[in-house]
């Protein structure tokens, strides 16, 4: 039995483990580099909208009505106890939860399909169209790859930089 389930790259974070004081409960934490997807974000969306974090909302609601689909339970967490598990430094948007009676199976298969609704749904968002999503999640190292040529494309058509400078978010 595994005690985690990573995915993990520059643009995003799934982590699923079992949490430490209770063994029938997983701790979920997912986080978005806003700035690694602002090459497609950016000019797309309006004032205090940003799609990158939306669509980390609308990833975790869909998570929570499959798991509450499949007989387990949801609960919300209070401070960050992901912190050592993830990145400390950037513009993280993150989701934290705690997740009751789920089956590991479950668990294990939920990995793979929030990175691509989570993509999927910041394409739609900005009408991402002539970029088509793999139909099934390739390594988090792949992805990354796929992601930051998307963004390389995107940056050229606009003219804006790949990623966002240290000082903010500026041409």
């Amino acid at each position: 039995m595994e005690s985690q389930y990573v995915y993990s790259n520059k643009f995003m974070y799934f982590i699923f483990r079992r949490d430490e004081s209770n063994p029938v409960t997983w701790l979920y934490c997912s986080g978005v580099s806003m700035p690694q997807f602002l090459p497609i974000t950016r000019g797309r969306h309006g004032l205090a909208s940003n799609p990158a974090m939306r669509g980390l909302q609308i990833t975790d609601l869909n998570l929570r009505r499959e798991l509450l689909d499949r007989g387990a339970s949801t609960a919300s967490v209070k401070g960050n106890p992901c912190g050592p598990h993830v990145a400390q430094k950037g513009d993280w948007y993150r989701q934290l939860l705690f997740i009751n009676d789920a089956d590991e199976q479950v668990v294990k298969e939920l990995v793979g399909h929030c990175p691509l609704r989570l993509v999927g749904s910041i394409f739609q968002a900005c009408m991402v169209t002539d970029v088509v999503i793999p139909a099934v999640a390739p390594s988090a190292a792949e992805f990354e790859s796929f992601l930051a040529a998307v963004c390389e494309k995107y940056s050229k058509q606009s003219g804006w930089a790949t990623t966002a400078s240290a000082k903010g978010f500026r041409k």
